[in-house]
């Protein structure tokens, strides 16, 4: 009886070792695979932002606007803007009774004008405004 006793407890350990170590295996290759995956999400990420010239603001301008979203609007950023992410649409400063309506619109170096926007904004600290930019795209072209 002794025997059979110990040699039962021998086999629950084993089957415990085991079983744990293949459990050990599983979670690793799970977590290497989302490693792999999330490097290559911030690859296409990277990529994405690269082809991106600038960040374009605009709000919805009627009755129902906040001040916030109306200062917002016609603002022009850097796709790497560290006021990107504060500002990103629905913000929580929007006091509007309909929610935060506005849109970042992204603007690509291959659109007419996007280069040199993209320039201008890197030479003002990488945000501006309409004004600011339609004044620096004039004195280009005179």
């Amino acid at each position: 009886m002794t025997r059979f006793i110990i040699f039962f407890i021998i086999v629950c350990v084993i089957y415990y070792l085991i079983k744990n170590s293949l459990k050990g295996r599983t979670t690793r290759t799970i977590h290497h695979d989302r490693r792999r995956r999330t490097y290559k999400e911030a690859e296409v990420a990277d990529i994405q932002l690269k082809e991106i010239a600038y960040v374009f603001y605009s709000a919805v301008k009627d009755g129902g606007t906040c001040d916030v979203c109306m200062t917002l609007d016609g603002r022009y950023l850097l796709p790497n803007h560290k006021m990107l992410h504060t500002i990103k649409p629905p913000h929580a400063g929007c006091k509007s009774a309909h929610g935060c309506r506005c849109t970042l619109v992204y603007v690509t170096r291959d659109e007419e004008g996007g280069r040199e926007i993209e320039s201008c904004l890197k030479r003002h600290g990488g945000m501006c405004d309409k004004q600011t930019v339609e004044r620096e795209l004039s004195r280009g072209n005179a």
